[in-house]
This record gives C-alpha cells, structure tokens and sequence, in this order.
C-alpha cells in the first residue's frame, strides 16, 4: 500500500515507501553483496578530501625534490679542482690551438696562442646548446652547430644564436709547464 504525505503549503504531495519497496530494496541490496562477497567495513570510501590530501602530498614532495636538486645545481663543482698541466711552453705557435680535458676528462677547453695577446683559454662548450667550438685561425672561435662566433681575446659573443660569453679558463705557467688552474663563468 502505498501512503502520501501531504504538505501544508500547497505543495505536491511525496509519495512514501511501504514495507515491501524497503524489503524489495534490501533483497536487491543483498543480491549484488553475494556477486562481491565482501564486508562493509573492508571496503575503503575515498572522499575529496582523501584526494585533495594526496595531491597536496605530492604536489609538496614534487617541490621539494626540485628545491633540493636546484639548490645542489648551484653549489661550486670546481672548489677542489687542482691544477691540471695542459701544455709546454713555446709547444703552440702563433694562432695555433689545443683542445685539453679540464677540470676532468669529461670537460674540455681550449687552450689559443694569439698573435699580440700570447696564451688564452677558454671552455670549448659553446653556451648556447653546448657544441664544441673550433679556432678559425683569424681570431674567432665558431661553434658549426647553429652558426655561432666568439672573439677569441675576449671570449664574447660576435654573431649567432649565444647570449652569453665562454667561460674563461685561468692559466699559470710554472717550471715551463703550462696548467689549467679555475673555469671563471661570465
């Protein structure tokens, strides 16, 4: 049997559940439990707010693995850096050139005699997508990859895609061995 409940107001009248809609409701609840054997206090609800804290978790230990690597990109590699012999002295003529490994055998420079200007030396990397440059012999180093030039007294940039010099390589001469001694950025 089926009962209405009238409103006071005017409002429609909402019809109620009888006896047998909430057993009928309670044999088709039943019915899909014995398909998923499995007890309500096993089963795990995950609200938003359970997501909205997982994803708050992950967000923050994404930013602090980043923080941590950016901080460790800019502690200085090259404190312990000893000086490395890259040449004799009088080995390179005018606008001869040398390319050496330094500070290990996984970077190189490039060590130039200029005419006027005597030894200079320079990381070979060029700073725009890190191809090695090569001296031209007229006082320009060229990086063939993307066309770019450095001035080879100075290291700056003359034409092409880099925006920032080469880094300077200092070098001390001592008992007629030249060494490669700190990479100085610019």
């Amino acid at each position: 049997m089926l009962q209405e409940r009238h409103s006071e107001e005017g409002q429609p009248a909402v019809p109620l559940s009888t006896r047998e809609d909430v057993a009928q409701q309670a044999h088709a609840h039943e019915a899909w439990r014995e398909e998923f054997p499995y007890p309500w206090n096993e089963d795990e609800i995950v609200t938003r707010r359970d997501t909205l804290r997982f994803l708050l978790a992950g967000s923050g230990a994404l930013f602090l693995a980043t923080s941590v690597l950016a901080i460790l990109g800019h502690i200085p590699t090259s404190a312990n850096v000893q000086a490395v012999p890259i040449a004799k002295e009088g080995e390179l003529g005018e606008n001869e050139w040398k390319v050496f490994s330094f500070p290990d055998q996984y970077a190189q420079g490039i060590l130039i005699h200029l005419p006027k200007l005597g030894l200079v030396a320079y990381s070979d990397v060029c700073t725009h997508l890190s191809c090695a440059v090569v001296y031209q012999g007229n006082g320009k180093l060229h990086c063939p990859c993307h066309d770019g030039f450095f001035d080879a007294a100075t290291g700056n940039v003359l034409a092409g895609p880099p925006t920032r010099p080469l880094p300077l390589i200092q070098l001390a001469v001592h008992d007629g061995t030249i060494y490669a001694v700190k990479e100085v950025l610019r």
